[in-house]
């Protein structure tokens, strides 16, 4: 079976993950089907990563100098990492429409037992739960 990836799943983490398990003793066939899907998946979360910072930036307020514009806490206190939105209901619906977008990979799922490993942190088995049959 084909492997489908949400958009929602492609982050860094799951590349972060992927290599995790690259770097423990995987069987030859397991690292080479990884190594398939991290050529695979790379090109689709850079556009996606494109395309959330287009959305942002089609949403975000800026002021007069084009800069963005920061919410202010309750003290009247600027938020540091954080930006205005101008259309909250808008810029949620364009970004759940594309994190629900679903990718078809070239490569088959991959059998958990087939990597050969004795452990695995639970959160990479999280991350790449789209990858694996269980």
């Amino acid at each position: 079976m084909k492997i489908i990836a949400k958009n929602s799943d492609l982050n860094k983490n799951s590349i972060e993950s992927i290599n995790n398990i690259l770097d423990m003793d995987v069987s030859v066939s397991s690292a080479f089907r990884l190594m398939k899907v991290v050529k695979e998946l790379t090109p689709l979360i850079e556009t996606k990563s494109e395309l959330e910072k287009k959305i942002t930036e089609k949403h975000a307020q800026k002021d007069e100098n084009g800069q963005y514009v920061l919410p202010l806490d309750e003290q009247g206190n600027k938020i540091e990492g954080t930006i205005t939105i101008k259309n909250l209901d808008m810029f949620t619906k364009e970004m759940k429409d594309l994190m629900d977008i679903n990718n078809e990979l070239q490569v088959d799922k991959i059998n958990v037992e087939d990597l050969g490993l004795k452990t695995i942190k639970t959160k990479d088995l999280i991350n790449l739960e789209f990858l694996f049959e269980m």
